[in-house]
C-alpha cells in the first residue's frame, strides 16, 4: 500500500533513470573532515566555484526567462517553467505557516512563469532605484499590514553560509577521480599540482558537458551567444496531468551498487522533519532518483550513510507527510494561477506574508501607476512572446500556420504593445515584419492567392484590437486560503479555458495586403529609430564603453534575449536580426522590407484587376516596381545577391501587369477611364511613407526602367504593347528559374499568345474600317496595319506552338485568314466609285486565306475534343469561298479570263462552300443552323442562276439538256432550303426564275406544240407562286410596320408585276394557239377569258398582290376544269 502510493504514476511520469547521466560516486571514509580541503584536491576551487555558481542561479528574478530561452519549443506547451527550489517552496506551504512567499508570475498562452522575488533586496533596501514604480505600490498597500520586520532576508548567517560551504566540499569530495592516486604529503609538490590541474580542468569539462547534454540545448541557427539553461539538468515532469519544465540542480551520484542516488548532508544533532523529508521527496521525484543517501555528521566530520528509497520517504519516522496532500495543492495552486493571471504580457506578483493564512495574486500591471518601460520584465516577456510566434511559424507548415494565425497574431501583438519602438526599436521591427509575413507570404503566387478561401467574409478576422485586454480590474488582485489549496478538487487546472487569442487570418486579400502594409511601415519607422540611436552611440563609443561597467537593469535584461532570427515561411531565408543580437545592416533589411512590400503591393493589384479597378493596380504596380528597384539597388550596395527571389516576384509583377494593361485596352467608356484616373493618383499615408523610403534610397519613378509598365493612358495601341511587353519581360524570367517554373512558363506563354491575338484582332478591325472607305492616300498606312496584325497573329502562333495550344493555333489560323479576306478587300479596284472587275491580287489574298484556314483545319480535324473550333473553322472557309464565289460572278474577270473559265472557278467556289457547311446543317441546335441554311439556299440559288445564264448562251442541244436539268435540281435544293414564311421574297425569286426558263424555252420553240407545252408548263409553275403572294399580303397588312418597310414593299412590287407579266404571256400563247384549233373552241374561251382576267389587274394599286392572288385562285380553277375535262 505504501509503495504503491507513493510511486504511483498519477503522481509522477518522468523518463527511466538511465537516461540521466550522474557523477561516479564514492562514499567519504568516516571521519572525513568536511571543513577542510583535502591536500591531494588543492585545485578543486575550480569545482567548488562552479557549484557554488549553480547555487545561485536559484536568487535569479530571471531565471525562467534565461530557462524559456533556452528551451523555446517548450513554450506554450507546458503548463509551468520554473526552478525546482520554487516549486518545493511552494508545495511546502500548507506545512510552513511561517513561510514567505514572494514571485513575480508570468502568462505565456498555456505557460506559467515562476521566479523568485526578494523583496528585501529589490523593495527594501534604499540604494536600489529600479523597482521604484513596485515599491510605491508595496508601501502603499502591503505594509499596511504587516511590518518590515515580518519580511524575511535570505538567510545569510555565519552557520548557513558555513552549511552551504560544507555541502559543495563534500559533494565535490564524493566525486570519483578517475585515474588519480591520492598522494601523500610528501609527494612531489611540482607533480602533485600538476596532476590535480589536469584532472580538474578534466572533470569540470566532463561536468559541463554532462549538463549540456542534460538541457536538451538545441541551436537550430548555429548562434554562439544562446543563453544556456542556469540548472544543471532539464526535467520534463508530469504531475498529475501537469507538464512541467523544471531546472534543477540536484547532483544525481552513483555506482554499481546504487545505479542512480541523491547525496544529502544532515547534521546528526539535528533530526530529519517534515519539510527536510518533503524537500529530499520532491528533489528525487522530479528528477525520478530512485534513493536517497544521507550522510550524516557532527560539526562536518563524516559519520555514517543511510540508503532511503524515494517511496519511502513520506513515510519514514520524523518526516511523515501524506503524498495526496502535495497532489492537492499542486494541482490547486496551478488552477488558482491559469483561472487568475489570465492576460498575456501582464506582470502577476504572487505573495504570502510570514504567518499569513492566505496567498494573494495581484495583477501589477493593472495595479501600479507604470509605464511599461519601467518594467524591467517587458522586454523578456515580448521577446518570447516573439520567440513563441516565431517557433509555431518556422516549424509548421503553411496550413498549420493559417489555421494558428490567430494565435501567432495575438503573440505578436502582445509584442508590439508591449515595445516601446523608441526604447526598443531592433525588436519592434522585427515584431512588427514577422507580423506583416502573417498576412501575406513572401512567396507569393497567383494560384495561392485566387484559390485559398482569401474572401471568407469576417468582420472580426483583421482586427488587431485585444478586446479581452479592455477588461475591467475585476482579477486586478486575487486570493485563496491555503487550507483549500489542500482540498481535493473536482474541477482540476485542466478545466480552465485557455487565454483568449485573436481569430484566424481570413479577410479579402486587399485588406491582409493592407495590413501587411501597416506593419512594414512600422517596421520602417522602428529601423530608422535604431539607426538614429545606433549613430549617436558609434559617435561617442568611448564613453559608452566606459558606462558598461554600470549597465541598468533594462540592458542587463537585453542580455538575456536569445537572437530573433526570423525565417520566412516555405523557402525564404531572411535574417532581420543577426547573430550578434543586433538588426541586419540597414540596406540589407531595407531590401528585405521593401521585398514584403512589393509582394503585399503585388496583392492589392491582383485583387484591385479582379474588381476592375485598373487606375489603383496601375497605382501599386507603379508602387510595387519602385520596391522592387529600390531592393535591387539596395542588395547590389550590399553586395548582396538573392536576385532570384527577387525575379520571381519580379516576374509575378510583371505577369499581372500584363493582365491589367490588356484589360485597360478594353476600356471604352470616358466615365470609367475618369474614373481609372482618378484612382491613379490617390495615395494613402502608408503609400507616401514607402515611397519616401523609396526615394531615400535613390529610385526616380518618372525615370525608371518600369515607368511604362504603370502608365496611364487610354490609348489601346500602347496598353496593349505594354502589356505584350510585360508578358515577355516574365516569360524571360521564369524560362531561367528551372524546370519547377514549367507550369507557369506554360501559363505566361499562354498568355502571351492571346495578347498577340488581341493585339492582331486590334489591327484587323483598324484595316475592316479602313478597306470600307479606302483612300488611296491612306494606303500605305493601311499597309502598315495589315503588317502589325500580321506580326501579332504569327507571333501569337508562335507562341502557341511552345505549348502546343493546338485550339488556339487553329483560332489564329482562323484569323490569319480573315485578315487575308480583307486584304482581298483592300486589292479590290475601283475607279471612279465603281467597283471593276475582279483582281489577281483578290484571288492570291483568297488563296491565301484559303490556306490557312485549311491548316487550322488540318490540325483539329481528328479532335473531338475541339470539334467546336473545327466547326467555327469550317464556317469561316465557307464564308470566305463564297465571298470569293460571288465576287467573280457578279464582277467577271472577263478581260483576263473566258467565260468557261470563270464559271468554272465560280462553281468549284461555290461546291467548296457548300462542302463546308455541311458540319452546320448537320447541327440542328447550333446557333448558326438557320443562318447556314439561308447560305446553303442562296448558294443553290446562285449556282441555278449561273447554270441558267449558261443554258441560255449554250447552242450544243445535249449539253443544253444537262444544264437546264442541273439548274432545275439547284432551283428545287435552293426551294427545299428556303421558307417561303421567313424568306418570302428569296422565295419567290427562284420560282419567278424557273418561270423565266420555262419562258426562255417557249421563245426559242418553232412549233405549236412545243410552245404550248412550254406554255402550260409556265403557268403551272406560276401557279406554284401563290402561297408567296399570299404571304406577302399578309405582310402589307400587317400591323408590325418592319413586315412591310419600304424594302420590301418595293422588292415585292417588283417580282409580282414580272410573275403577272410572265402569266399574261404564257395565257396570251395558249390562246393564239387554241384560236386556230378548230376543235379547241371551249377551251379558247376558258383560256381568253383567263387572259382577260390577268389583263384586268391593276399593278399600281395598292391591293396588288391582293388582287394577284385572287386572279391565281380564278385561274386555277378554271385551268382545273379544262385539265378534269
Amino acid at each position: 500500500m505504501v509503495e504503491s502510493s507513493a510511486s504511483s504514476s498519477s503522481l509522477v511520469s518522468v523518463n527511466s533513470p538511465s537516461t540521466f547521466p550522474f557523477f561516479k560516486c564514492t562514499f567519504l571514509d568516516k571521519d572525513t573532515d568536511l571543513n577542510e580541503i583535502p591536500i591531494w584536491n588543492n585545485d578543486f576551487a575550480i569545482l567548488l566555484s562552479y557549484w557554488l555558481q549553480q547555487r545561485a542561479n536559484h536568487d535569479d528574478i530571471f531565471g525562467s526567462f534565461r530557462w524559456a530561452n533556452a528551451n523555446t519549443n517548450s513554450l506554450g506547451e507546458v503548463d509551468l517553467i520554473t526552478d525546482a527550489e520554487h516549486i518545493k517552496k511552494l508545495l511546502k506551504v500548507s506545512f510552513n505557516k511561517h513561510s514567505q512567499i514572494s514571485m513575480i508570475v508570468h502568462r505565456l498562452g498555456r505557460t506559467i512563469l515562476l521566479d523568485e522575488f526578494d523583496v528585501h533586496s529589490h523593495l527594501l533596501r534604499l540604494e536600489k532605484n529600479e523597482w521604484t514604480w513596485f515599491r510605491d505600490f508595496f508601501l502603499d498597500n502591503i505594509l499596511r499590514n504587516i511590518s518590515v520586520k515580518h519580511i524575511y532576508k535570505k538567510n545569510k548567517t555565519r552557520d548557513e553560509l558555513i552549511r552551504k560551504d560544507r555541502l559543495v566540499k563534500f559533494l565535490c569530495q564524493s566525486v570519483e577521480l578517475p585515474h588519480l592516486t591520492r598522494l601523500n604529503s610528501t609527494n612531489n609538490d611540482e607533480c602533485q599540482t600538476s596532476t590535480n590541474e589536469i584532472t580538474a580542468e578534466k572533470l569540470l569539462q566532463q561536468i559541463k558537458e554532462l549538463v549540456n547534454a542534460n538541457n536538451y540545448i538545441d541551436d537550430d541557427h548555429n548562434h554562439t551567444n544562446l543563453t544556456s539553461s542556469p540548472f544543471q539538468r532539464t526535467v520534463n515532469w508530469t504531475f498529475e496531468n501537469m507538464k512541467m519544465l523544471i531546472g534543477s540542480d540536484l547532483p544525481i551520484f552513483g555506482d554499481e551498487q546504487h545505479p542512480a542516488v541523491s547525496l544529502r548532508l544532515r547534521d546528526m544533532n539535528k533530526p530529519i522533519n517534515v519539510l527536510t523529508g518533503i524537500d529530499c521527496w520532491l528533489d528525487n521525484l522530479m528528477c525520478n532518483v530512485p534513493e536517497l543517501a544521507m550522510c550524516y555528521h557532527v560539526d562536518g566530520i563524516v559519520q555514517s550513510y543511510e540508503i532511503v528509497k524515494t517511496e519511502e520517504l513520506p513515510y519514514r519516522e520524523g518526516c511523515e507527510f501524506p503524498p495526496d496532500i502535495i497532489r492537492d495543492l499542486a494541482t490547486n495552486l496551478l488552477s488558482f494561477l491559469k483561472a487568475n493571471a489570465t492576460k498575456e504580457g501582464h506582470t502577476y506578483w504572487l505573495f504570502k506574508g510570514p504567518d499569513d493564512d492566505i496567498v494573494k495574486l495581484y495583477d501589477l500591471t493593472s495595479l501600479c501607476d507604470t509605464n511599461r518601460d519601467d518594467n524591467p520584465y517587458t522586454l523578456p516577456v515580448a521577446t518570447l512572446f516573439y520567440k513563441m510566434a516565431h517557433n509555431m511559424v518556422s516549424k509548421s507548415d503553411h496550413e498549420t500556420r493559417s489555421k494558428e494565425s490567430g494565435t501567432i497574431r495575438t503573440l505578436l501583438k502582445h509584442c508590439l504593445d508591449m515595445l516601446n519602438p523608441e526604447k526598443f526599436p531592433e525588436y519592434h521591427c522585427a515584431a512588427a515584419y514577422m507580423m506583416s509575413d502573417l498576412y501575406i507570404d513572401d512567396n507569393v503566387s497567383e494560384q495561392s492567392w485566387t484559390s485559398d478561401g482569401s474572401d471568407i467574409q469576417d468582420p472580426d478576422s483583421l482586427n488587431d484590437d485585444l478586446p479581452f485586454e479592455q477588461d475591467n480590474d475585476s482579477h486586478s488582485y486575487t486570493c485563496v486560503d491555503i487550507k483549500t489549496l489542500t482540498q481535493p478538487q473536482q474541477h482540476r487546472f485542466r478545466k480552465h479555458p485557455d487565454v483568449e487569442r485573436l481569430a484566424p487570418i481570413h479577410g479579402n486579400l486587399d485588406k491582409r495586403a493592407t495590413e501587411a502594409l501597416k506593419y512594414l511601415v512600422e517596421a520602417l519607422r522602428s529601423n530608422t529609430i535604431h539607426r538614429r540611436v545606433q549613430a549617436t552611440t558609434n559617435s561617442d563609443q568611448t564613453n559608452e564603453q566606459d558606462k558598461s561597467s554600470t549597465t541598468t537593469i533594462n540592458n542587463e535584461k537585453s542580455k538575456v534575449i536569445v537572437p530573433l532570427p526570423y525565417q520566412g515561411t516555405r523557402h525564404s531565408s531572411k535574417i532581420l536580426i543577426d547573430n550578434k543580437n543586433h538588426l541586419t545592416n540597414d540596406k540589407r533589411l531595407k531590401s528585405i522590407i521593401l521585398h514584403k512590400a512589393a509582394a503585399a503591393y503585388f496583392c492589392l493589384v491582383d485583387r484591385n484587376e479582379k474588381e476592375k479597378n485598373y487606375g489603383s493596380c496601375l497605382r501599386y504596380l507603379r508602387l510595387a516596381l519602385n520596391c522592387y528597384s529600390a531592393e535591387l539597388k539596395l542588395q547590389s550596395m550590399d553586395h548582396n545577391n538573392s536576385s532570384t527571389e527577387c525575379k520571381k516576384l519580379l516576374s509575378y509583377i510583371m505577369s499581372i501587369a500584363g493582365d491589367c494593361r490588356l484589360m485597360i485596352a478594353h476600356v471604352t467608356s470616358t466615365e470609367e477611364e475618369e474614373k481609372h484616373r482618378e484612382q491613379y493618383y490617390i495615395m494613402n499615408d502608408v503609400d507616401l511613407e514607402i515611397q519616401k523610403v523609396i526615394d531615400e534610397v535613390g529610385i526616380n519613378a518618372n525615370s525608371s526602367e518600369f515607368a511604362w509598365v504603370s502608365e496611364f493612358t487610354t490609348n489601346i495601341d500602347r496598353n496593349l504593347f505594354a502589356s505584350v511587353h510585360a508578358y515577355e519581360y516574365a516569360i524571360n524570367i521564369v524560362r531561367n528559374l528551372g524546370d519547377h517554373e514549367k507550369k507557369r512558363l506554360h501559363l505566361l506563354t499562354k498568355r502571351f499568345g492571346n495578347v498577340r491575338n488581341e493585339m492582331g484582332v486590334y489591327w484587323m478591325n483598324k484595316c475592316a474600317e479602313a478597306v470600307k472607305n479606302l483612300d488611296q492616300e491612306a494606303a500605305k498606312e493601311i499597309k502598315d496595319q495589315f503588317r502589325k496584325s500580321f506580326e501579332s497573329f504569327d507571333a501569337g502562333i508562335q507562341a502557341f506552338e511552345k505549348i502546343n495550344d493546338i485550339s488556339n493555333i487553329a483560332l489564329l489560323h482562323s484569323n490569319l485568314g480573315r485578315l487575308m479576306r480583307y486584304y482581298a478587300q483592300f486589292y479590290v479596284p475601283i475607279v471612279n466609285g465603281i467597283r471593276q472587275e475582279f483582281s489577281q491580287q483578290e484571288r492570291q489574298s483568297y488563296q491565301k486565306a484559303f490556306d490557312y484556314y485549311l491548316r487550322g483545319l488540318k490540325l483539329v480535324e481528328n479532335r473531338i475534343d475541339l470539334y467546336e473550333v473545327y466547326r467555327t473553322l469550317s464556317w469561316e472557309l465557307s464564308n470566305t469561298y463564297f465571298t470569293m464565289a460571288t465576287s467573280l460572278q457578279d464582277y467577271a474577270p472577263l478581260s483576263t479570263m473566258s467565260q468557261d473559265d470563270i464559271e468554272k472557278e465560280i462553281i468549284d467556289c461555290m461546291t467548296r462552300a457548300l462542302k463546308y457547311l455541311d458540319v452546320e446543317l448537320n447541327t440542328p441546335s447550333s446557333d448558326r443552323y438557320s443562318l447556314a441554311k439561308y447560305r446553303a439556299a442562296t448558294i443553290h440559288h446562285r449556282l441555278a442562276s449561273l447554270l441558267h445564264n449558261t443554258f441560255r448562251a449554250q447552242n450544243n442541244v445535249t449539253r443544253r439538256k444537262r444544264l437546264r436539268a442541273l439548274a432545275s435540281l439547284h432551283y428545287q435544293k435552293a426551294l427545299e432550303l428556303f421558307s417561303p414564311n421567313d424568306n418570302p421574297l428569296e422565295y419567290l425569286r427562284l420560282l419567278i426564275e424557273e418561270v423565266a426558263l420555262t419562258d426562255f424555252e417557249l421563245q426559242n420553240a418553232t412549233d405549236n406544240s412545243s410552245r404550248l407545252k412550254y406554255s402550260q408548263q409556265g403557268l403551272r409553275a406560276s401557279f406554284q407562286c401563290q402561297e408567296c403572294v399570299g404571304i406577302i399580303e399578309q405582310h402589307r397588312t400587317s400591323s408590325d410596320p418592319d413586315d412591310y418597310n419600304e424594302t420590301f414593299s418595293q422588292e415585292a412590287q417588283r417580282l409580282l408585276s414580272i410573275l403577272n407579266g410572265r402569266i399574261q404571256t404564257f395565257l396570251k400563247e395558249m390562246v393564239k394557239i387554241y384560236k386556230i384549233t378548230n376543235n379547241k373552241k371551249v377551251i379558247y374561251e376558258d383560256y381568253k377569258e383567263m387572259y382577260s382576267i390577268s389583263l384586268r389587274i391593276n399593278e399600281t394599286s395598292i391591293t396588288f398582290s391582293k388582287d394577284l392572288y385572287d386572279a391565281i385562285e380564278r385561274l386555277k380553277k378554271i385551268y382545273e376544269k379544262n385539265n378534269s375535262d
